[in-house]
């Protein structure tokens, strides 16, 4: 079983405050991640974790994952072992350690070495020693293991550890704990406002909803995170409907229009009122996308007063029609419907 990601383009993210040359995303260096299963693990082992790092692709603007999933049984027949990966996720679960097959040990000794991150996840703590690497490093341990740590010497950390990020080699006690991981990781890659914004963006986090929107997101980072903006974006959210005016958005957070104007301009190069259209055409398309709304609704919906309005803003921002984006959304179900009753 393998599965391999894209990094995310602009039909996945269609929604952007200003166009970005495509010279700059290429040249952001890609970083490859490899989520290797024992050849036990459940065919869905590892999604969660891709689908983490695939969102971070989407809102944060300079962020170039592609993530592929494989049992390690695999990697030599597929001829892997030649590439360098930026980060290699053994992920193990709480219930079994992970035994290494001596068919499979050279492939573990060279992901190991080769790659610049490993991550430990459960049972694969004891990798390391199977490999013969590594001697001494301390890693979070699952309180399922932590009678085999000891008898074999491994150097635990302290009872409650979730995570531990080290060199050279990171340690979860479990899947879920990983993405707490990845979280710290993308933080210090990206800076904690995005990892935080990211963490919120896929529910991992308790939090309300502004950091639900890519739109925003985009906006925000351009901004550095400002308290003002944010705040703004917030409101913005909250009157789709009934839209304010930018005399209104300043009034409600006790600035005159002037400040509020050159604070989004000097922090995102655009105006409050671009901002505020963008938020709205992506609720536009959202709803186009995932419900039956017919197009007046979704006109009324989202602040634009007539249909020829909406059209207009998606095909200058977007460079399609609301019509369009419906139709492609109910090809798309009608694929999926076809497939789910050929398996089924």
């Amino acid at each position: 079983m393998t599965f391999q990601s894209q990094v995310s383009d602009s039909v996945s993210n269609p929604v952007t405050t200003s166009p970005r040359p495509a010279a700059d995303v290429s040249l952001r260096p890609l970083k490859q991640v490899a989520i290797l299963l024992p050849d036990e693990a459940a065919p869905g082992a590892g999604q969660i974790l891709a689908d983490l790092l695939l969102s971070a692709n989407e809102v944060i603007p300079d962020a170039r994952y592609a993530v592929s999933i494989l049992r390690l049984s695999e990697f030599n027949h597929l001829n892997h072992g030649r590439q360098h990966r930026h980060m290699c996720i053994f992920l193990g679960d709480i219930r079994a350690r992970w035994r290494v097959s001596s068919n499979d040990r050279a492939a573990l000794q060279m992901l190991l070495h080769r790659c610049q991150q490993p991550v430990l996840v459960g049972g694969a703590v004891f990798l390391p020693q199977e490999a013969g690497m590594f001697d001494g490093q301390r890693l979070a341990v699952h309180s399922n293991f932590t009678a085999a740590a000891e008898e074999e010497a491994l150097q635990s950390l302290a009872a409650g550890t979730q995570y531990h990020l080290a060199d050279p080699v990171h340690s979860a006690v479990s899947p879920l704990a990983t993405l707490r991981l990845l979280l710290d990781l993308i933080g210090r890659s990206h800076g904690e406002f995005m990892a935080d914004a990211l963490g919120e963006y896929i529910g991992l986090d308790a939090g309300d909803s502004r950091f639900q929107s890519k739109a925003s997101l985009e906006i925000l980072h351009r901004a550095g995170g400002d308290a003002l903006i944010e705040q703004s974006l917030q409101l913005m959210q909250q009157h789709m409907e009934e839209t304010l005016s930018i005399c209104e958005l300043a009034r409600h957070q006790g600035v005159s229009t002037r400040k509020l104007q050159r604070r989004f301009r000097d922090c995102t190069g655009s105006g409050p009122q671009t901002a505020y259209r963008m938020l709205r055409i992506e609720r536009a398309h959202q709803l186009l996308t995932h419900t039956s709304m017919n197009v007046y609704e979704i006109v009324a919906a989202t602040g634009f007063g007539t249909r020829s309005n909406l059209s207009r803003w998606f095909h200058k921002q977007l460079g399609v029609s609301p019509q369009a984006v419906r139709r492609g959304a109910y090809s798309e179900v009608g694929v999926q419907r076809s497939q789910q009753a050929l398996a089924s």
